[in-house]
């Protein structure tokens, strides 16, 4: 008994593991509050979330808002453009469906064809924006190459897209068509939601971070500095100028 109870013990790193996602938890919904905050909220989320899967992860507050301050303008900016695009898709739906009063639908070959365009680059967007966060909280880059850089990673590593997408519609379906179990998601849902993938993910991402960069992480190099070494295989990749950031003014890197 007093094995199982030892620090060192599966057990016990179990449930420092579930405390760690339920702290996290808490504190990505409080930060997701003002709803336009969720895009530096879910940087941050992943930040954390791919330290837990590489288990470098120390100190759960600090990191997470660490991360939260240094991407904050930009993913602030990139839910904003999210949202936007999700509601121009909506809207262009309703108006080739004819669910906008007057309004009508002539059923024309022209609509069916728009509508099927209008799904296709509906899932695209879906794919990339799955990769976004994940990829702003690796990566130090342009809002433009964070999104060129998540398109073209979820079209070439498409289980990992799919576990994304599927964690997440899980999370979310089950909180709008089962309310009595807002307790779950208020405790460790969201943090779960994200920490699953992110072992598929830091595999990916080492694809695209160069050895030398590796070498420097283990001597401890951390920095106040944001490393600029261009990916030299990430263009034959499929993926243009991805950069590893050390965190910039996060102590435990990015």
């Amino acid at each position: 008994m007093g094995r199982f109870f030892n620090l060192d013990s599966p057990f016990v790193a179990f449930m420092n593991r579930v405390a760690d996602l339920m702290l996290l938890n808490v504190i990505y919904l409080l930060c997701c509050i003002p709803v336009i905050t969720i895009g530096p909220a879910t940087t941050a989320l992943y930040y954390i979330t791919l330290k837990m899967a590489r288990n470098e992860e120390s100190y759960i507050i600090k990191g997470f808002f660490k991360s939260f301050k240094l991407n904050f303008r930009q993913g602030l900016i990139m839910w904003l453009i999210d949202l936007a695009f999700a509601g121009i898709m909506v809207l262009d739906f309703k108006v080739l469906n004819g669910s906008i009063p007057g309004i009508e639908n002539p059923g024309t070959q022209m609509f069916s064809v728009m509508r099927v365009l209008i799904m296709v680059l509906a899932i695209l967007a879906l794919f990339t924006v799955s990769f976004t966060f994940p990829v702003l909280a690796k990566f130090d880059n342009t809002i433009k190459n964070t999104y060129r850089n998540s398109f073209f990673m979820s079209c070439r590593h498409f289980p990992t897209t799919l576990v994304m997408i599927l964690t997440w519609s899980v999370t979310l379906l089950t909180g709008y068509l089962f309310p009595q179990l807002l307790i779950v998601h208020i405790l460790i849902l969201f943090s779960l939601a994200a920490f699953v993938p992110s072992f598929m993910l830091v595999k990916v991402f080492d694809r695209y971070i160069p050895a030398e960069a590796d070498g420097e992480e283990e001597e401890g190099a951390d920095n106040e500095e944001n490393r600029d070494n261009a990916v030299e295989n990430a263009a034959d990749n499929g993926v243009d100028n991805a950069v590893e950031n050390t965190g910039g003014s996060l102590s435990e890197g990015k």
